[in-house]
């Protein structure tokens, strides 16, 4: 698992991780911190060797810029600690600058530092990238680029030499492993915007790993740093990295493409493979830490990359995992997204049942390895953007398989439409069909294109027809062609899809516009829900969840659909919950719960998990944590126009209003005008 990466106190300022000193939190501060960890974790430099922020001479005076400042380089690794307590720059092993924004300005920097101290070589790294440099050979002055930083006493002149397969260490740092690889790609693949980066990146990472799961001792996945300074190097290396994406490619045909390849150049695959090839990315497939590690990580970035080409925006993660909880799948059971995106309630639900299985069966055991096949045909997904279809398909490979029930569709069509596969096997109607559903459909706000105005779609639903209120107060939808719709929201063509695809008895959980929950104008649809299901819970989401993205309020429905030719109950408890912590801010940086030296533990700071646990002790019957946020009510307390807004039943709000209208009780009291 990753490390710690930057320590904060209770005022918000970073704590060093070398000194324990405080520091301003600046952005320039966290690269330094976050790669001053790197350096230990995954290069293996004892921090007793590492300094901060340390001057630079130039002969018996310091560096300093055009305005008199002291010239500091922010990272120095010294041979010995003996060096680093003296800060004796004839002994220092390499320099690393992480604040300039590019590693053309990086270089320079560089060159200045290496070229007055003993430095052989030195690291430029915004955070998210990284270019390793060392001293050119003889007496020509100048830096030449090398594959990758050594680590901690191997030599910085390089070998060709290969090791075995089995001495590759596992990275502690996926995601700065993965997004330096990103940003080499990123960099190279600007010269052609055709180029669909995300994917390559997915092409050369399931490249790696079949290497690594094919016989032989010796990598193929590999790049000597003699070839890379040649242009036929380069070559020999990216065709050996085709041959191996070709190979994996070939197993799965419904995945890729029979004349698929990476598409960016030689050079841009062999740095790729400068940066993954001295670790280990694949895992056992019972190894649920590293394969969800795998997983998220291709999530964050890939997601990343879509949201800057296109605009597109993701469930958050926190939500998908609170969300599989409270659902609780159970092994054997079918799962579904109707309106799937990338991947990430499927492989949400993958990962959850995939420990399910490690925690009941044991290990190397027939019954584990015949429960971890069931779970890899039980998830759907149904997507109709083609692009998103293969990157969710991908992400379950990336996170241990399970990519079969992947299908490209239009949900809101006809069943008969959908995917042969999914009619088969995850049909409305059918013994299989899906039993749990979580899903996050797209919303179209008051955009009128972005709503469904497709009248042979409309016509299918209730919720594509108008509708009208009967003397006795109660909502009708018309099923007559003549009073279809011009358009609907496809939040709300999903809301009704889904109970009618869910199996009888099923469970499901869709994200919404919080508007749905009270707004007069979706009293109807409120009212046909609660005549279809029982609503077994409602989740209001920060108001952060979803940004930098987007400011839309959130909620999530929890229903459950009656056992068939059954009703829902007259009445019922309803689990209702306000999210109040998220894990990030506005701007989409973390949020870290902090001990009691207000350091950093680690941990996201929200209250998902405490929302989920309260929901699973609700759902079993037994006591759950209660709060002015976490609470139930009857479905019998339900008023004001259906309203089934948490916050309209919140237990301090309604004791505050009591207060107050019990001043009218009181003598002597008397309202002025």
């Amino acid at each position: 698992m990753e490390l710690v990466d930057v320590k904060f106190n209770d005022d918000g300022d970073i704590i060093d991780t070398l000194t324990g000193k405080v520091l301003k939190d600046t952005p320039e501060e966290r690269v330094r911190q976050r790669f001053i960890n790197i350096l230990q974790s995954d290069y293996g430099y004892p921090r007793t060797i590492i300094a901060r922020e340390v001057p630079v001479q130039q002969g018996s005076k310091v560096l300093s810029s055009d305005d008199g400042a002291e010239i500091r380089a922010d990272i120095v690794v010294y041979t010995s600690k003996k060096a680093c307590l003296e800060r004796d720059q004839g002994n220092i092993l390499f320099v690393v600058e992480c604040k300039k924004p590019n590693a053309t300005e990086g270089y320079a920097q560089l060159v200045s530092y290496i070229f007055n101290t003993s430095a052989v070589g030195g690291v430029w790294t915004n955070g998210t990238g990284i270019s390793v440099y060392k001293k050119k050979t003889g007496n020509e002055v100048g830096l030449e680029e090398i594959l990758s930083l050594p680590r901690y006493r191997e030599k910085w002149s390089g070998t060709d030499s290969i090791p075995n397969k089995s001495e590759l260490p596992r990275p502690h740092n996926v995601r700065f492993l993965l997004s330096a690889c990103h940003n080499k790609l990123y960099g190279r693949g600007m010269e052609n915007e055709d180029f669909d980066l995300a994917m390559d990146m997915v092409r050369i990472l399931l490249a790696k790993i079949q290497d690594e799961t094919t016989p032989g001792e010796f990598p193929r996945f590999w790049i000597t740093e003699s070839d890379f300074q040649t242009a036929e190097g380069r070559k020999h290396a990216a065709t050996e990295i085709q041959t191996l994406f070709r190979e994996y490619a070939d197993q799965f045909p419904d995945v890729f493409d029979p004349h698929e390849k990476i598409q960016v150049g030689d050079d841009c695959i062999a740095e790729a493979v400068g940066v993954l090839k001295n670790w280990s990315l694949a895992a056992r497939n019972d190894d649920a830490d590293d394969w969800d590690l795998m997983g998220e990580t291709y999530e964050q970035f890939t997601h990343i990359n879509l949201k800057r080409q296109q605009g597109q925006f993701f469930t958050n993660r926190l939500v998908v995992d609170m969300m599989v909880k409270m659902l609780d799948p159970e092994i054997g059971e079918h799962t579904l997204d109707p309106a799937g995106g990338s991947g990430g309630f499927a492989t949400g639900i993958f990962r959850y049942l995939r420990r399910k299985v490690l925690s009941r069966t044991a290990a190397n055991s027939p019954i584990r390895d015949r429960q971890l096949n069931i779970i890899k045909d039980s998830v759907y997904l149904v997507e109709i953007a083609s692009r998103l279809v293969k990157i969710a398909k991908c992400a379950m490979l990336l996170t241990g398989d399970g990519q079969s029930g992947m299908t490209r569709g239009n949900s809101l069509d006809l069943y008969s439409r959908l995917d042969p596969w999914i009619v088969s096997r995850c049909a409305k109607g059918k013994s299989n069909a899906p039993a749990v559903i979580a899903t996050n459909p797209p919303f179209s706000g008051q955009k009128v294109e972005s709503q469904i105005s497709d009248k042979s779609i409309l016509k299918n639903y209730d919720f594509g027809h108008s509708f009208k209120k009967t003397d006795e107060g109660n909502f009708v939808f018309s099923g007559d062609d003549s009073d279809i719709l011009q358009h609907q929201a496809p939040e709300l063509l999903f809301i009704e899809r889904c109970i009618d695809w869910l199996k009888p008895g099923g469970r499901m959980g869709i994200v919404l516009p919080k508007g749905i929950l009270d707004n007069v104008s979706y009293e109807a649809y409120r009212e046909w829900i609660l005549d279809k299901c029982e609503l077994s819970g409602v989740v209001t989401l920060h108001k952060d969840t979803f940004q930098p993205d987007t400011g839309v309020r959130t909620c999530i429905l929890f229903l459950r659909k009656p056992d068939e030719e059954k009703m829902p109950r007259e009445d019922y408890n309803i689990f209702m919950a306000m999210s109040q912590r998220i894990g990030q801010d506005s701007k989409g940086n973390s949020v870290f719960v902090l001990d009691g030296n207000g350091n950093n533990t680690g941990v996201l700071n929200h209250d998902l998990n405490e929302i989920a646990d309260a929901y699973i002790d609700f759902v079993s019957g037994n006591e759950h944590q209660k709060s002015e946020y976490i609470f139930t009510i009857k479905k019998s307390d339900i008023k004001d126009h259906i309203n089934i807004n948490p916050q309209h039943y919140s237990p301090k709000l309604n004791a505050a209003l009591d207060s107050v209208l019990a001043f009218d009780n009181k003598e002597n009291w008397a309202s002025k005008a």
